[in-house]
């Protein structure tokens, strides 16, 4: 994982989160909640074996996780206004539903939407909370623009899992600036005792 203080970039094993192997040790994210574009709710439809049977986040219980998206990639410069960005892998099912909100403008570009990101500490042996927003809320946030175009993105070509499972995903992609007047705290960590708190405000 390549985070700092002004750098707060996650790649995950998205792959090793659907065929969760028990000695597998690294990052792992999911996407927890996404509700914008004037009434796109997606649905947490992709239920995963877990390493990380509780957290001090307060998002982990048991031994699965049920989410919307297994994370790929979430970026973020740390900045109080700079946009965040995450690509992940959705359903067919809430990749169809993208598709046909997208095939036309959206009605609105505000968006709130949650994630769970974790690590594992090969020296402590543990794994540990590397990014969340606090107190199990969402970021309250909108869609953001590039050259006047949203950065929404969802693929057609479908991607499977594994060689092994014949189940087949969609990457999702998008980016999002803090909403005007709304605030989130934002937690990350680069280490089980290297904790940094952001504010996420507009």
């Amino acid at each position: 994982m390549g985070s700092s203080a002004n750098n707060l970039d996650f790649p995950c094993q998205w792959t090793a989160g659907f065929n969760l192997d028990a000695s597998f040790k690294g990052t792992l994210g999911y996407l927890l909640h996404w509700n914008g574009g004037g009434g796109l709710n997606l649905k947490k439809d992709i239920v995963v074996w877990s390493p990380v049977l509780d957290s001090n986040s307060g998002l982990v219980s048991g031994e699965r996780m049920t989410c919307i998206a297994l994370i790929e990639a979430f970026k973020f410069d740390g900045g109080k206004n700079d946009p965040i960005r995450v690509s992940g892998f959705v359903s067919k099912d809430n990749a169809a539903e993208i598709r046909a909100r997208l095939a036309r403008p959206l009605t609105s570009t505000k968006l709130q939407f949650s994630w769970y990101i974790t690590d594992y500490d090969n020296d402590r042996k543990s794994w540990y909370d590397a990014s969340f927003v606090r107190g199990k809320k969402k970021a309250e946030s909108v869609i953001d623009s590039t050259d006047g175009e949203l950065q929404i993105f969802i693929n057609k070509q479908p991607q499977r899992i594994s060689e092994t499972l014949d189940i087949n995903v969609y990457k999702f992609e998008f980016q999002a600036v803090p909403a005007e007047g709304k605030k989130s705290t934002l937690e990350f960590a680069t280490g089980p005792s290297q904790r940094l708190v952001k504010s996420w405000a507009g």
